[in-house]
């Protein structure tokens, strides 16, 4: 008999027992999660109330940084300025699980006639940021109270512009530079997004790509100006522009591959001063959406081939830019997988939806392509949309959101916990150069980002 199979044999004989700690502890989760509901409601609504920008969260930060010290955990703040990590420690060594919220709000002024609206004019919580940051800081309290119970170590991950981003970086980015995936690093990572297109308590996941590759673009049309009734004499800028947005829309009709989903939309262009001259300029802005980055590597090779085209055929030049914003959020499928079934024996299997990739975009997907992630929606079910004035998630999440967060986390744990045991004993080359290749800024620099208490970078 083998080692690795005397090893499955061990595992296969725990099974029933495994699975009766299981139903008791999902059970004591769900009723920690409704025996929370009032506070969920009213941190949700504290922080609703103070919405702040990118990298300037910091009453949000205060607030959650004090709501965590109560729960006993080592914390650390101003990681890329307004994050805060978290460190939960079970009474028992294991694998490490993050969980993902982001804090920023967007610059809005607020008509959702709540009576805990927005005290910052010109922005609030468009997107449930709000919701997200309220889900976790209850699983964080959930969790806490069983850390007798938790073989391994659950790490809550609160970070700052989601957004926006600075120097072409989003809050995600910075965070990972910062080292917020080391001390203890972090082998998987679970995070969501409130959606209002599925139903209230629902939650839709798929593996592979789920949210899109974000490309913002700029193109400046470069021609001669003449007049309007003598348009032979000049190079009629808004012409070829007219011709180049149609062009592009071909790439993605007759270039690309039907079963590539991709987006490419022209969103803003500007040119001409006056109704009877030909314009020598026109700048178009827009965006190109994707899921694969060879599909987008081929849009901006054939986006620029429209443009030497025209270029060729009307004498005009041209600059163009193809800023690359964000990848797209990819869900590792082993570990969805767990995830999904775990989900579907929490809330029951009509509750857990499958979602085709939405061409949206999350900075989730930083963490996403460094170390193997799950992210997921969590259905709203409300009328209003991400990113109106109106929009305000519906409180009944937090019933859901917490347990889903606690039960999932704890699944990952058993399940890297046992991958990783089978993992060590046969390839344990292997295994150092991958925990090599995911040691990030923060462990090369010598940061230790675990010690116990709070700590504040500099």
């Amino acid at each position: 008999m083998t080692v690795r199979f005397a090893r499955l044999i061990a595992v296969l004989a725990c099974v029933p027992v495994v699975l009766a700690a299981e139903d008791g502890r999902t059970q004591f989760i769900r009723e920690k999660a409704l025996d929370l509901y009032p506070e969920a409601v009213k941190i949700r609504r504290d922080l609703h109330r103070i919405p702040e920008p990118c990298l300037q969260e910091t009453k949000t930060a205060r607030y959650v940084t004090a709501y965590l010290e109560k729960l006993g955990l080592e914390i650390e703040t101003g990681i890329a300025q307004t994050g805060i990590k978290a460190v939960l420690r079970g009474a028992k060594p294991g694998p490490v699980v993050g969980i993902r919220a982001d804090m920023d709000a967007l610059p809005l002024n607020e008509d959702t006639g709540l009576t805990f609206t927005s005290e910052h004019p010109g922005f609030m919580h468009a997107c449930g940021h709000d919701g997200h940051m309220t889900n976790v800081l209850i699983s964080a309290k959930i969790l806490s109270e069983m850390r007798e119970r938790i073989a391994g170590t659950i790490v809550f991950i609160f970070q700052p512009c989601e957004e926006g981003n600075t120097a072409g970086k989003s809050g995600a980015h910075l965070m990972i530079e910062a080292g917020v995936l080391e001390n203890p690093r972090i082998e998987a990572m679970l995070g969501l997004h409130v959606m209002p297109d599925f139903p209230v308590g629902s939650v839709a996941l798929r593996p592979g790509p789920l949210m899109a590759n974000v490309v913002f673009f700029e193109v400046v049309i470069k021609g001669k100006s003449s007049h309007g009734a003598l348009p032979h004499q000049g190079i009629d800028a808004v012409h070829i522009s007219a011709l180049a947005i149609q062009q592009f829309q071909a790439i993605i009709s007759r270039l690309k591959d039907p079963g590539e989903r991709a987006v490419l939309s022209v969103g803003s262009i500007h040119g001409g001063t006056a109704a009877n001259i030909i314009s020598d300029r026109v700048v178009m802005r827009g965006t190109v959406r994707s899921f694969s980055f060879e599909t987008e590597n081929a849009i901006e090779k054939q986006m620029r081939n429209v443009l030497e085209g025209l270029a060729l055929t009307y004498g005009m030049e041209f600059d163009f830019e193809f800023d690359r914003a964000s990848q797209y959020v990819k869900n590792d499928p082993e570990l969805t997988e767990v995830v999904t079934k775990n989900f579907q024996e929490t809330i029951g299997v009509q509750n857990v939806l499958a979602t085709e990739p939405m061409t949206i975009a999350e900075d989730f997907s930083a963490f996403s392509h460094t170390i193997p992630s799950v992210f997921f929606f969590l259905g709203t079910g409300t009328r209003e949309k991400l990113h109106g004035t109106d929009f305000s998630v519906d409180e009944e999440i937090f019933k859901t959101g917490p347990l889903l967060f606690c039960t999932g986390a704890l699944r990952l744990l058993e399940h890297l916990s046992v991958s990783n045991q089978d993992f060590a004993g046969d390839f344990p080359e292997v295994e150092a150069r991958g925990h090599a290749s995911a040691v990030g800024a923060g462990a090369q620099n010598g940061q230790n980002v675990a010690a116990a208490g709070h700590r504040e970078r500099p």
